[in-house]
């Protein structure tokens, strides 16, 4: 299935989410792992000066637009779940060291959590 190219907007939302995300650790270390990606697709959207959101206004309906944003964020996070793998396993409780999950896109962090 060939994805849509990116719109201006879209490129911005990836590029503010990438940027969230490698300051993950230091910024999000105080919030449950279930609501970190919420929070960093909210925030992104939220950074984007308003002139950015209404771009496409004369090309999409509002949710055709919403649908694009919330794909690109998914899409730039998706990028680099391998990341987010290292900073979940970090950040759970873990009573025995040998449980410690290694698996790539472990828990939550796999692919159908965005397909689902």
């Amino acid at each position: 299935m060939n994805q849509p190219s990116l719109n201006f907007v879209e490129q911005l939302v990836i590029a503010e989410v990438r940027e969230q995300l490698r300051n993950l650790p230091s910024s999000f270390r105080q919030y449950l792992s279930e609501i970190k990606i919420d929070r960093v697709m909210n925030n992104a959207i939220q950074i984007l000066p308003r002139s950015f959101k209404t771009l496409g206004e004369k090309d999409h309906d509002d949710h055709t637009r919403r649908l694009r944003i919330k794909i690109a964020v998914e899409r730039a996070i998706t990028d680099i779940l391998h990341e987010l793998k290292l900073y979940y396993v970090a950040q759970t409780e873990v009573e025995d060291e040998e449980n410690i999950p290694t698996e790539p896109y472990s828990e939550r962090w796999d692919s159908s959590y965005f397909n689902g």
